[in-house]
């Protein structure tokens, strides 16, 4: 038998196996629901009973055009406890506001512990969106501020400082002093005080109380001098903003707020202040105030200091305004005050109707409605000088001018601080304040500027540095919260007086110099050695370049999920959790330094070497619950996970037959 037939009879053999094998596969598969597997037949033990948790189907929420959110934090920067409940509320373009779901506003998204907030849009206009607000919380005096949605800028973030109503300066801390007192323990010994709604303040032994607060010169050396004292006299009766009058006696809460012009002319370029109490400033420094009936001017307030004065009863009724009676408000202001719009008053000071008369003189005066229409060089403030003096709408966050005070010196020839004092009609914060606007045409484009910010080897910045805008009596703080992009900054409303300039990174400046847009520099040509850079006109620095004294940040892109999961682990099997927008805020040493608004994974930039702890913080879309997740520095993937209620099904096995 030759080769080929024995391959021939071996697959003719080979096919005849096979089909007799699957025969009998299918018989054995018959016969093994009765077969005791002596056969050794695998058969598979049938499905045990599970449960299995799945997720909602109504917890996807669609990524909307634009967001933001505003991180609400003590005098001192750190966030609120979750603790404090701190409420919202929208002054301008309150309708276009939705919530982080795209919803419609409730009042649950307008309220906040731990000092988040966080909102969307369904559309930014070509000209963009502005919102203004107002936040309050308990045991803080209210503050505000206004954010701006643009088609570049589509999600940007805030920061606003809230003041507690009583509050001790602390050893290096922003001079902001703050108490809350009864007025019968301001009456003192031999002073009895009672209060009716028809009779108003009775005071036995007394034509008056006052309370009194300065700030401590052992811990302001080098930063700050200032005080202020509030008297009520006997017989003042107390009305609510519906003029109603007041029922039981209120206590009276006081803070005063240095303007910080000692530390602005001494200290040193290599120093940026970590806090400011112009940081706490109701609504900043650059903002727009009514010259007239028609016309409003952008501007800066360069401030004297500010004082707020709340006087509140058991069942949380403010007063307003004061019937049969005013209040005396008597300001202290460091002598190194500057002033931008120098005119003087050497009549009689309490007549206020000749004092305004004077400076709104046509031809001679300085002043429209507290606003300066000329253009001077700064200079320190002098006795007999006209201030300013503006009051602040705590409901609409509006400061409008009110009358004008005039500096007068200190008793204490030795004093560090001029005098002014003017009585008031309703209570308020109250500010005194030059206000200056770009007179002319303007000097900005569309009153915005920008420009780049590289590290020293010219590469684009990748720390998170704030941009620090200082004057005397002036201060505007660009967080990188404020920019889409570390390596850019963008401004409104620039100020018209000469300005010094700063890269703020944990107390320290770290700003070499800068190049213009025409290619000239400024304090490039110092090795590396921080500069304050100084400006006489900010505009010249649009289309410009910052430069650090920072080599380049050796970077860790930490990639995040937020995405939902179940809360409860009870079930055998869990879904797989489902990706989601949210809005995020990335914290650096217990500091917020940004915000993001991703539709599922996004990446975080944490600085190489850097011993701050990194914390997010995030909201689950569909309600107002935030989480807190520490983020290690590693380049390793993490979730934030949302928890939600998850139903629990069970399922019985089907073996057997």
């Amino acid at each position: 038998m030759d080769l080929k037939e024995k391959v021939e009879i071996m697959g003719n053999k080979q096919f005849k196996l096979t089909k007799l094998a699957l025969a009998l596969g299918v018989t054995v598969s018959l016969a093994g629901c009765f077969s005791d597997n002596d056969n050794n037949v695998d058969i598979k033990p049938p499905p045990e009973d599970k449960t299995v948790a799945v997720l909602p189907g109504d917890i996807v929420v669609e990524k909307q055009a634009g967001s933001f959110s505003i991180v609400v934090t003590d005098s001192a920067g750190q966030p609120l406890s979750e603790e404090v409940n701190a409420t919202i509320n929208f002054t301008s373009n309150a309708a276009s506001v939705l919530n982080t779901a795209g919803g419609a506003l409730t009042e649950e998204d307008k309220a906040a512990t731990g000092g988040s907030f966080a909102f969307t849009v369904d559309a930014i206009p070509a000209d963009g969106l502005s919102f203004d607000y107002v936040i309050t919380a308990d045991g803080f005096l209210s503050n505000s501020g206004t954010v701006e949605l643009s088609s570049t800028d589509t999600d940007v973030a805030d920061q606003v400082r809230l003041t507690a109503r009583t509050l001790e300066q602390a050893d290096g801390a922003a001079p902001i002093i703050a108490t809350t007192s009864t007025l019968a323990a301001l009456a003192g010994d031999g002073v009895t005080t009672s209060y009716t709604a028809d009779g108003g303040l009775a005071l036995e032994g007394a034509d008056s109380i006052t309370l009194s607060k300065d700030l401590d010169a052992a811990k302001n050396t080098n930063k700050a001098a200032g005080g202020v004292s509030v008297t009520l006299d006997n017989g003042t009766k107390f009305r609510d903003k519906n003029n109603q009058p007041l029922q039981s006696v209120p206590t009276l809460t006081v803070a005063y707020f240095g303007n910080e012009a000692t530390r602005s002319t001494s200290e040193a370029d290599s120093v940026a202040a970590q806090d400011s109490s112009l940081d706490a400033f109701p609504g900043g420094l650059g903002l727009t105030v009514a010259e007239d009936d028609t016309t409003n001017r952008e501007g800066s307030f360069a401030t004297g200091g500010f004082v707020a004065i709340e006087l509140v009863d058991e069942n949380n009724n403010k007063v307003d305004n004061f019937d049969g009676g005013s209040i005396k408000v008597a300001m202290k202001i460091d002598k190194n005050t500057s002033n931008t719009c120098q005119m003087k008053f050497t009549g009689d000071a309490s007549d206020a109707a000749a004092v305004k008369a004077a400076a709104e003189a046509a031809g001679t005066g300085m002043f429209k409605n507290g606003v300066c229409t000329k253009t001077v060089a700064p200079k320190k403030i002098e006795v007999n000088d006209i201030f300013p003096v503006w009051s602040y709408d705590e409901d609409a966050g509006k400061w409008s001018f009110e009358s004008y005070g005039v500096v007068k010196a200190d008793a204490n020839a030795n004093a560090t601080t001029h005098n002014v004092a003017v009585s008031v009609n309703h209570l308020s914060y109250w500010n005194l304040d030059f206000f200056t606007y770009i007179i002319g045409a303007d000097k900005c484009n569309n009153r915005r500027l920008s420009f780049d910010i590289k590290d020293s080897n010219g590469n684009d910045s990748r720390v998170y540095a704030d941009v620090l805008v200082e004057a005397n009596s002036y201060r505007l703080l660009i967080g990188a919260y404020n920019r889409t992009n570390l390596a850019k900054g963008t401004f409104r409303n620039p100020p018209s007086f000469p300005v010094k300039l700063k890269m703020m990174k944990d107390g320290v400046n770290i700003l070499d110099g800068a190049t213009l847009a025409d290619g000239t520099t400024l304090n490039l040509n110092d090795a590396g050695v921080a500069s304050g850079v100084q400006f006489t006109d900010l505009c010249d620095l649009d289309g410009g370049t910052l430069q650090l004294t920072t080599a380049p940040a050796t970077n860790i892109i930490k990639p995040l999920t937020p995405q939902f999961v179940c809360a409860s682990n009870d079930a055998d099997e869990q879904p797989t959790p489902i990706s989601t927008p949210t809005i995020a805020q990335l914290f650096r040493g217990g500091r917020f330094v940004k915000t993001f608004y991703p539709s599922g994974q996004f990446e975080v930039s944490l600085e190489g070497n850097d011993t701050a702890a990194y914390t997010v913080r995030y909201k689950n879309p569909n309600n107002n619950t935030w989480f807190t997740q520490a983020i290690e520095a590693n380049t390793a993937a993490a979730t934030l996970d949302i928890p939600v209620a998850c139903t629990v099904q069970n399922l019985t096995g089907t073996g057997g037959s």
